[in-house]
């Protein structure tokens, strides 16, 4: 059974639906449905999701994040308010569900809540997610009164010793406080948002801790708990970290003992369609998998819209190529979408 505070949030994200941007997401849909009905390319609209990255640092270690782990080749930095603002105003008449974070912590941006609430003063659903440890009494306030809508907050441990064995360079007593202080800040409030989702990655390690992490979101106070299959990028360390547990496991052995992607797509991805990720220096990618912003559309200036990159051959010919088969990019290979 839905909880109620689910409830106030597909509520909140309802209202922020109007005739532009419900007629923009029915032509969205539909021209995904036709090219994929047809095997014919056909792309309708403008996006009605976005993720933007509002910070491209990070406090913790995490081994198989590309920020933590230090891998990646584009630049780490912070979203700049203004570059915010100029998005957001472009892109506003037709999106109505923005994801406020994409690599990195979001709340080390300070300007995170304010960046909240001009989504909010818009009409736009905001969703964002964090490892907690900012998660301080006076910012739980600022983030609730900004008008955020959904939070998800990762713990991948029931105690200290399993928590920071994947989150390096965290620590779970802090994290659990950030999230006590997001839930009393809410209380206090008297306010019904943000939806708090607690997010467990399941591997190998903390397997033992589903049913245990299930008891300590209820302790905790959040409205739902969410377990989720690990992903990988480093060939070799599958051993150390995938479960095998049957339903958590993402990836299936192929031949020569490689790791595939179980119930993979051959062609097409609706998420190519329907949105994109910008970063935090002005990249409009094609989504969340593309980590190094290696396949960009194109960079976001003063004098170049979000709708025009969306738009231009970059994108058109990423869309076809998907259309036509997955296994063209790398990051496709590695998407369960």
């Amino acid at each position: 059974m839905m909880n109620l505070m689910r409830i106030f949030s597909w509520i909140r994200l309802i209202r922020c639906l109007t005739f532009r941007r419900s007629w923009n997401f029915l032509k969205n849909y539909a021209s995904y449905s036709i090219s994929q009905w047809f095997d014919r390319y056909i792309h309708w609209g403008f996006p009605w999701t976005l993720s933007i990255e509002a910070s491209g640092i990070c406090n913790l270690h995490c081994p198989e994040c590309p920020v933590g782990s230090h891998s990646l080749t584009r630049s780490a930095g912070l979203l700049r308010l203004h570059d915010y603002a100029q998005w957001l105003d472009e892109s506003s008449p037709e999106l109505f569900y923005l994801i406020l974070y994409f690599q990195g912590e979001p709340l080390l941006n300070e300007d995170f809540a304010a960046m909240v609430k001009m989504a909010h003063q818009k009409r736009i659903y905001t969703i964002t997610s964090t490892n907690a440890h900012f998660l301080t009494s006076e910012l739980s306030e600022n983030i609730i009164m900004a008008g955020l809508d959904e939070i998800v907050i990762s713990l991948d441990g029931t105690d200290s010793l399993t928590y920071e064995k994947y989150r390096k360079g965290g620590s779970f007593d802090k994290a659990t406080e950030g999230i006590r202080q997001l839930v009393a800040a809410r209380k206090r409030s008297n306010r019904k948002n943000p939806f708090i989702r607690l997010q467990f990655i399941v591997m190998k390690h903390n397997q033992h801790q589903i049913n245990k992490i299930q008891s300590l979101g209820k302790q905790l106070g959040v409205d739902a708990v969410e377990l989720k299959s690990a992903q990988i990028y480093s060939p070799g360390d599958e051993n150390g970290l995938l479960t095998d547990i049957p339903e958590f496991a993402r990836y299936i052995e192929g031949e020569d003992s490689l790791l595939l992607m179980k119930n993979r797509r051959k062609r097409g991805c609706r998420r190519m369609w329907q949105g994109s990720v910008i970063t935090w220096d002005g990249r409009l990618i094609p989504c969340c998998y593309d980590k190094d912003a290696v396949h960009s559309y194109g960079l976001l200036d003063s004098s170049t819209q979000v709708k025009t990159i969306w738009t231009s051959p970059n994108a058109t010919i990423f869309r076809q190529n998907v259309m036509k088969s997955r296994d063209v990019y790398e990051i496709c290979r590695n998407c369960g979408e």
